[in-house]
């Protein structure tokens, strides 16, 4: 059998997800096979010892395929169960989330949540000089903090109406502060307070994007912006000591007295590091296979998985490469020559081993820079571990939902799913 199959290109396109179906009566799934004979079958589908039975029975139809007649086949998607939708206007704030006038404000601001999504109202007239005005959505963080937003709207009642996302060191309105912000009219911009009192420094941030992010690491703040949320630009690194506990949350400003501001953000999350919600890291093996997961830690043995998602560990001896964000074409070269290293987000490749990977950071031991560590969230484009290996042509590959692509040497079916044979 191995000896027909051995030139034959095969690809399961397994549309649901999984790799293992159990008996047909309760689980098979509809789908299609593709023989190399040229037929395409359709029906339910379920696999017995090396063949693949097709059932159709509003048609009365039944077909059974060999192993070795198989060129590929596919599932199709589950109709996901309708999502209800609230009818209220607007629900309560999520937990512990809260808002605050911050300086005087001619009539009080208003936030509405609904469906993930927050719609704020301002009269603040200015987050600039010794004192602010604008309305504050906010929670307490303390130590390391990142704030995402994405900004769906600005209403352009001021070109300078604003809203963003902020670190503050008080609700007093001549706090310290850094706010990241979005205007109706005039792009992007970036505010900080380095004193109480003080005068407030405010920039014009040219790059583009509707999401912005704040990272809050030691005494720096680094603020971001991103298209797609997948690659970030850093628009820039401000020297701001806080004290341990702050505030991070959304402000709106009117831009002038009398003009009611409303901005409308989405996808709001804060913690210690955030993941890459748009982009899912990928493991490639030194064989030419992609596994798709959220890494927890990574030691000299395992490439251990976020517990939450149920995947087996990758031996790390096997790993090639790890992407953390999509590799820039004209940065190819840098992680596809195998020296071991960390590709960074400013471009720069820094040779060294790999130590692992704990708590969101990479260590790497450099020779010229010795240990060397970096948020595998924002910081790292990619690492490599080693060079792809020179294995024999795969005549077959396996496409799970997650996005993992397994290339094999040899496939066997049964009735409790599908084994492949990977070449190292």
């Amino acid at each position: 059998m191995a000896q027909l199959l051995q030139n034959t290109t095969f690809t399961f396109l397994l549309a649901l997800g999984i790799l293992f179906l159990a008996a047909f009566d309760s689980s098979a799934r509809r789908g299609y096979v593709r023989t190399r004979d040229g037929r395409v079958l359709e029906g339910h589908l379920r696999f017995e010892s090396n063949l693949v039975i097709i059932v159709d029975a509003a048609k009365e139809f039944r077909a059974e395929v060999t192993l070795t007649n198989l060129a590929g086949m596919g599932f199709d998607p589950e109709t996901p169960s309708p999502t209800k939708v609230s009818t209220e206007s607007s629900l309560p704030l999520p937990l512990p989330w809260r808002v605050e006038d911050v300086g005087s404000m001619r009539e009080a601001g208003e936030v509405q949540f609904r469906d993930g999504v927050f719609r704020t109202r301002s009269t603040g007239t200015n987050v600039l000089g010794d004192g602010d005005s604008f309305h504050f959505l906010h929670k307490p963080v303390s130590g390391e903090s990142e704030l995402v937003a994405r900004i769906l709207r600005v209403q352009c009642v001021d070109p300078w109406a604003r809203a963003g996302v902020m670190f503050r060191a008080g609700l007093g309105a001549e706090a310290r502060h850094v706010f990241l912000a979005i205007t109706a009219a005039r792009g992007g911009s970036i505010a900080s307070r380095e004193h109480r009192g003080g005068e407030t420094t405010i920039a014009v941030d040219g790059s583009r994007g509707s999401w912005i992010k704040l990272k809050r690491d030691g005494g720096v703040i680094t603020a971001f912006r991103s298209v797609d949320a997948r690659r970030w630009h850093v628009v820039d690194k401000i020297s701001m000591p806080f004290d341990e506990e702050i505030s991070a949350g959304l402000a709106v400003v009117g831009g002038r007295d009398g003009a009611v501001a409303e901005a409308t953000f989405d996808n709001v999350e804060e913690g210690p590091s955030l993941r890459n919600r748009s982009y899912v890291p990928e493991i490639e093996l030194k064989s030419g296979s992609v596994q798709m997961g959220y890494i927890e830690r990574l030691d000299d043995t395992s490439v251990h998985f976020d517990p939450a998602e149920r995947r087996v560990p990758a031996s790390t001896p096997n790993v090639a490469l790890i992407r953390f964000q999509p590799v820039p074409g004209r940065l190819g070269p840098l992680v596809g020559a195998g020296r071991q290293g960390v590709l960074l987000a400013t471009g720069e490749f820094v040779e060294g081993e790999c130590g692992g990977i704990a708590g969101h950071r990479v260590v790497i031991n450099s020779v010229p820079l010795g240990l060397k560590r970096y948020d595998v969230n924002n910081e790292v484009i990619a690492i490599v571990l080693g060079k792809r290996a020179m294995v024999p042509a795969r005549a077959f590959e396996v496409r799970t939902i997650d996005g993992s692509t397994w290339l094999g040497s040899g496939i066997s079916l049964d009735r409790d799913g599908l084994l492949l044979r990977e070449p190292i």
